[in-house]
């Protein structure tokens, strides 16, 4: 946080989350950002709400308290900023069946005015000054409890949005360019969400699956579709359970045993005990 700024307030029990509503009800704009933990778990969940008001940062913790009364909340016209909306808006919707009524997004707002930096980070630091720091940008939002130190860096994604917005605004008056950006955050609202959906002819897509031959390539369909399963068996990304490279180079060398998955790069201890009877199971089934 900056020194001049308030630590922020974790809303993770039904009287901080009242407590929170009755802040937001008052205020006509609110500052929103979610955090998922789509690096970590196969099904993805949004882990974390983070909303600021002119004085108020607030964490919010959906695994922990009922947060739907602050859908209508959201949605009743009051003026929502976010920053790359587009994914935030479809996360809401899949998780809760949330539709924004009104939102500001300061990504879009920002090419409009024709900024060469978009990123938050760049944002921060060309109007505020501040050097935000992304140590946590792939953090594990789903694991409790929840460090302070990521708490305070999740909150500076909401920090400076309501005062980035004004800004924002202003130029876009000045410049004639409200009703383009305002047709484009209509658009980024009505957003609807992705629905994850395999692929199961994703492995031609592999670096080093076109150089192999037909048996190998039978063979990396094979492990593909099996470590799927696998991945979602156990809520993990499908990455996490087998590396790509690893897949490629086992369907190459097609072992028999644990002992000769071994030696392949990318297949450690953890994913031999893992996935590794899946794997060769899977490798059989080929022929």
């Amino acid at each position: 946080m900056t020194a001049a700024s308030p630590e922020p307030v974790l809303v993770a029990d039904g009287v901080a989350f009242a407590a929170m509503l009755a802040r937001v009800a008052a205020e006509p704009r609110v500052a929103l950002d979610t955090e998922s933990n789509s690096f970590h778990a196969y099904f993805e969940r949004v882990c974390l709400l983070q909303l600021s008001l002119p004085d108020a940062d607030y964490i919010v913790d959906p695994l922990s308290v009922d947060v739907a009364p602050l859908g209508p909340l959201l949605a009743s016209g009051r003026e929502v900023v976010l920053h790359g909306a587009d994914y935030d808006v479809r996360c809401l919707k899949r998780e809760f069946g949330w539709t924004l009524g009104r939102i500001f997004d300061t990504m879009t707002a920002s090419r409009q005015l024709g900024a060469k930096e978009l990123g938050l980070k760049a944002l921060v630091r060309i109007h505020f000054g501040v050097h935000l720091s992304k140590e946590y940008q792939r953090a594990d939002w789903g694991r409790r409890p929840l460090p302070r130190d990521q708490m305070r860096y999740a909150a500076l994604d909401t920090h400076f949005l309501l005062p980035l917005e004004r800004i924002l605004s202003e130029d876009l008056r000045a410049r004639g360019l409200e009703d383009p950006a305002r047709r484009e955050f209509d658009r980024i609202a009505a957003s609807r969400p992705h629905t994850r959906v395999f692929d199961p002819e994703g492995w031609r897509k592999l670096r080093g699956a076109r150089a192999l031959d037909e048996v190998s390539k039978g063979a990396l369909r094979a492990l593909w579709n099996a470590r799927e399963e696998r991945a979602r068996q156990l809520d993990k990304p499908p990455f996490k359970v087998v590396g790509e490279d690893a897949l490629v180079q086992i369907a190459l060398r097609r072992p028999a045993t644990l002992a000769e998955l071994e030696g392949i790069p990318g297949v450690t201890l953890r994913v031999r005990e893992r996935v590794g009877d899946v794997l060769l199971e899977a490798l059989r089934g080929a022929g």
